[in-house]
């Protein structure tokens, strides 16, 4: 087994994990008890609410902290006379000082991608401060843009300002957060919104900060001219003028329309797939045009903008050179938090649920790219419920897991400093003083995963459904797996494992098609599941008779359950996503899977290998520790068995386990046997990491 990904992608390397809080409050400014207590537990990384110079969607207003929803009526949205606002400043400059001598390391403001607040007929809100633009010129800002703000908006297709959180500008009076005021959603591609958002970013820049949270990161969908004219110049990058006459439908010479998505009983367009594409890009270059702009000042500024969750193909290109990107986890069955729900059935029957988090730390570190994922998770929404909830055990739990399925990602804590102290100090010490088990690693894996986050671009969301159903039945078998993006699908990177898992993928290259078949013919292992491609990334049909034949489609109403051997290798044809059988699947044509045989699903793990494989850090963590405000004791796993598969030809020297909870490392006895190494652990609290020194 080689180390995947490392021949594709030779200078991508794993990075530390970090500690991260998030504090909406408002009490931070001319305030040293904030500052202590922070300073008993300071985290990596602390984001703070709209404490800024100028907030982005109201300009200098006396209201700070919270987000866009917050503060957006009554004295919050005040402006600022110039005085006070130069008393603003020398408040930001002094917390934001004091924060980094209290040990934080990176300080963030929140603000946003598209929001503006006011009324575009009263004038009032940002349209106020607009109109008085010029009496702020010495806090950087530029000349005034010529656009009125009200032409700054997102468009739909009939010119109509574009709603956003159920407010139609231009028919409703009022949101009812900035009552008597409305709420609208600029254009990332808009000049007069780019200069005034470049412009906070460099006052939040100016007062120290390390760079800025940006919410709605994710939110474009414009038909306004800008952006018309912007998607004529992309498209024309990706098509010759042949291509778009052919796939587009469109004369030389002339535009190419923003399409609109097609009616569920419509097929889908290529011109659809594009525009989306096209938003996608659109917020990329918006995104790093606010970190160049905060690099005007500082010299480093950091974006963190927010938008992960339910957007693989944003990840992957909106914002795959972010340094971190918000996964919004609100929604689940059992809340978000990680970590082992017991929910009643019926009397003293319970059945036992697991929380995790693997899909968004490991898709996110498997687009390659300097992006790392922060997990916001709830114990329920709207509203908490008991059971629910994060504590002390699970907090540590959500660090850990950011730990062992990301690179250089996080947790959100909330600002509960008291009990979470202990947590934000140890992990966090951990962290620091063990950032050789974490820095200069690629994933370690014997199954790849296709994750073609692209798939969304296509309203084909059946694809990541199905991946993340994989996901949890690999978790549960102990299995060491790694997703494999659309890019990266190739013979080189396949060759690396022991089985590919491909799964409901309805649009596919012929050289991805290709190096799929390659693999198996040259000895792999393909389990194929659900829809096959029947479309080419251009939304052309593909033959099926050109395609191997495990990946044609189905016969009508044919259940498929077989196996289909194929040169060197064999594929595994089933028609629908069979979750009990994943493993054994699997297993049949492979060595051994289940790295921890005889743990329960309780148990899961992930591991990284140095690329030059001198060692492997093999990570394992506890999913049976219990959330709710009263949890059930957290009991130990004990006398784990490990097999740990080995890199051919290679030999353990030693094995080392490190743990954040009090303990020094601990040498760990072994056993090598037919490439695998048989490792025994005492006990297992919440989180555990072991390296491997190889011969």
């Amino acid at each position: 087994m080689g180390t995947s990904g490392f021949a594709a992608d030779p200078d991508w390397r794993t990075t530390p994990p970090i500690t991260y809080v998030l504090d909406y409050g408002q009490g931070h400014l001319d305030n040293p008890e904030y500052i202590a207590a922070v300073a008993a537990s300071p985290p990596t990384l602390l984001h703070l609410g709209k404490d800024v110079v100028m907030s982005h969607n109201w300009g200098p207003v006396a209201g700070v902290g919270g987000e866009n929803q917050a503060g957006g009526r009554g004295d919050a949205i005040r402006r600022l006379t110039p005085a006070e606002t130069r008393e603003r400043f020398r408040q930001l400059e002094e917390m934001v000082d004091g924060l980094h001598a209290a040990g934080v390391r990176w300080v963030m403001p929140y603000i946003c991608s598209i929001t503006l607040g006011g009324s575009h007929i009263r004038r009032t809100g940002f349209w106020e401060f607009y109109d008085h633009w010029d009496e702020y010129l010495e806090f950087g800002l530029p000349p005034r843009p010529e656009l009125d703000p009200a032409d700054w908006m997102q468009r739909d297709p009939d010119g109509s300002m574009k709603g956003t959180y159920g407010v139609q500008p231009d028919e409703d009076e009022f949101y009812p957060p900035y009552e008597p005021n409305m709420r609208y959603a600029a254009c990332v591609n808009n000049p007069g919104w780019r200069t005034w958002i470049d412009s906070v970013a460099r006052l939040v820049a100016a007062v120290g900060y390390d760079g800025a949270f940006i919410d709605n990161g994710g939110t474009q969908q414009c038909y306004c001219r800008f952006c018309q004219a912007k998607y004529q110049d992309w498209l024309r990058d990706r098509y010759v003028d042949e291509e778009i006459e052919a796939l587009f439908g469109v004369g030389p010479g002339r535009p190419v329309p923003l399409a609109v998505r097609p009616a569920a009983d419509e097929p889908m367009t290529l011109g659809w797939v594009e525009s989306r594409r096209f938003w996608c890009h659109s917020i990329h270059e918006h995104q790093q045009a606010i970190r160049r702009a905060g690099e005007e000042v500082a010299d480093e500024f950091i974006l963190f903008p927010n938008g992960g969750h339910g957007r693989p193909e944003s990840v992957r290109s909106s914002f795959v050179d972010s340094h971190y990107i918000m996964y919004e986890l609100s929604i689940g069955d059992y809340g978000t938090h990680p970590g082992l729900v017991r929910s009643r059935i019926v009397g003293d029957i319970h059945m036992n649920v697991r929380n995790d988090h693997a899909w968004q730390l490991k898709y996110t570190a498997a687009v390659r790219g300097p992006v790392s994922a922060l997990l916001l998770t709830r114990g329920g929404y709207p509203s908490t419920k008991p059971n629910f909830e994060l504590n002390r055990p699970t907090a540590a739990l959500g660090n850990a897991e950011a730990a062992a399925f990301g690179s250089g990602a996080g947790f959100l804590l909330r600002p509960r400093w008291n009990e979470y102290r202990d947590v934000l100090n140890r992990y966090r010490a951990f962290f620091q003083e063990h950032e050789d088990l974490y820095a200069g690693y690629v994933p370690y894996a014997q199954v790849a995963v296709a994750a073609f986050g692209d798939q969304n671009l296509y309203e084909h969301k059946r694809h990541v459904s199905s991946v993340e159903q994989v996901t949890q039945e690999l978790l549960d078998g102990h299995v060491l797996f790694d997703y494999v993006t659309e890019d990266r699908f190739t013979p080189e990177v396949l060759a690396d494992f022991q089985a590919v898992v491909f799964a409901d993928l309805k649009y596919a290259s012929r050289e991805q098609i290709d190096a799929l078949e390659g693999y198996v013919r040259g000895g792999g292992h393909a389990l194929v599941i659900g829809d096959t491609p029947t479309h080419d990334l251009r939304v052309q049909p593909l033959d099926p008779q050109s395609l191997p034949a495990a990946l044609r489609p189905a016969p009508e109403g044919e259940d498929l359950h077989k196996t289909m051997p194929y040169g060197e290798g064999s594929w595994l044809r089933y028609s629908r996503l069979p979750l009990d059988e994943v493993m054994e699947l699997l297993s049949r044509p492979t060595v051994e899977l289940d790295v921890a045989p005889e743990a329960s699903p309780g148990v899961r793990v992930n591991a990284f290998i140095e690329p030059d494989g001198s060692a492997i850090v093999l990570h394992l963590l506890n999913y049976d520790t219990p959330l709710g405000v009263e949890p059930e004791p957290l009991v130990d796993k004990t006398n784990l068995e490990l097999s740990v598969p080995l890199p051919q030809g290679a030999e353990v020297a030693s094995v080392t386990a490190f743990d954040p909870d009090p303990a020094e490392p601990a040498a760990l006895s072994y056993d090598t046997q037919d490439g695998r190494a048989a490792i025994l652990i005492p006990s297992l609290h919440i989180y555990k990491v072991l390296r491997i020194e190889l011969g």
